[in-house]
């Protein structure tokens, strides 16, 4: 059984045509003409009082918006669409502070109510948006902050040569970033939260994309509350762990020894697919419409 929504987030092809993008969807795939397709037609997201918003949505997804404005040599002119003004947050003199107090109001000290993370988050597409914003974040929150660096190799050159050494040098390495992968540099402090990058337990609910508050930042290990799924409430640790990461056109694996967590005051919108919010505050410095 398979189940989507192609008015969701596309596969995502490295370097990819648009070509490519939907070739890879599952619509293209040699079984798809033996597939008996069931339609779901009820938004089970949407509260069903808001059915204005919930068809604006679904005009949203099947490109059957049309935009009020004329948009000349930009590139993008078939691709905006007109948002409700009573949607939008106006004139930011600084556009991370203005996000933030929107989504979180006054966070100098740790929120009284967990849920006040969980419960809402702030959406943006790129992972590097979401990296600024959660710096921005918890350089505002009270408390001590701990910084944590990673130990990073590499393994399997495709290139023997005793010159390796010098040519992926150690801040070389540092200094790469990857989808899924933690920083080179964690910045926490206790009351922050985090989300789990790898699966680690599932009996214990340590799963990738479990959401936690920090309660202890030691020398050698985590302990953190866990705030979303099955086991909330629960206090668990969390070591750090050596990550794997092979796929690039780098010709070496990167071997990252660091916490599998990262900071989520803000997530991609990718990453969200599958969170419960009750209350999203969407950040959109470029166009979020990766696919057009």
């Amino acid at each position: 059984m398979l189940g989507g929504d192609f008015r969701q987030t596309l596969p995502v092809i490295p370097q990819g045509s648009r070509a490519d993008t939907v070739l890879a969807s599952i619509s293209h795939s040699y079984l798809w003409n033996s597939c008996h397709k069931f339609s779901l037609k009820t938004n089970m997201r949407v509260n069903q009082d808001e059915k204005e918003f919930s068809e604006w949505l679904l005009k949203v997804g099947e490109g059957r918006l049309e935009s009020g404005q004329a948009y000349e040599d930009d590139g993008y002119h078939d691709q905006f669409i007109d948002i409700d003004e009573s949607l939008i947050c106006w004139s930011f003199v600084d556009p991370l502070e203005g996000v933030v107090d929107a989504a979180y109001g006054p966070i100098s000290s740790p929120m009284n109510s967990q849920t006040s993370y969980t419960d809402k988050a702030i959406l943006t597409p790129r992972n590097e948006t979401v990296n600024e914003i959660n710096v921005y974040t918890i350089s505002r929150t009270d408390g001590v902050s701990r910084d944590y660096f990673s130990s990073d190799s590499f393994e399997l050159s495709d290139t023997t040569s005793d010159q390796n050494d010098t040519l992926y040098a150690v801040e070389y390495l540092n200094s790469l970033e990857f989808s899924g992968l933690p920083s080179n540099k964690l910045t926490l402090k206790v009351g922050a939260p985090v989300m789990l990058l790898r699966n680690i337990n599932k009996k214990m609910g340590l799963c990738n994309g479990t959401r936690m508050i920090l309660t202890h930042v030691g020398e050698r290990v985590l302990k953190a509350e866990i705030t979303t799924g099955s086991h909330i409430g629960k206090e668990v640790m969390i070591p750090r762990i050596v990550l794997l990461y092979d796929e690039t056109k780098l010709p070496f694996t990167l071997r990252r020894r660091q916490f599998p967590i990262r900071l989520c005051y803000a997530m991609t919108i990718n990453k969200s697919q599958g969170q419960s919010l009750k209350e999203v505050i969407l950040y959109l410095p470029k166009p979020v419409f990766s696919h057009g």
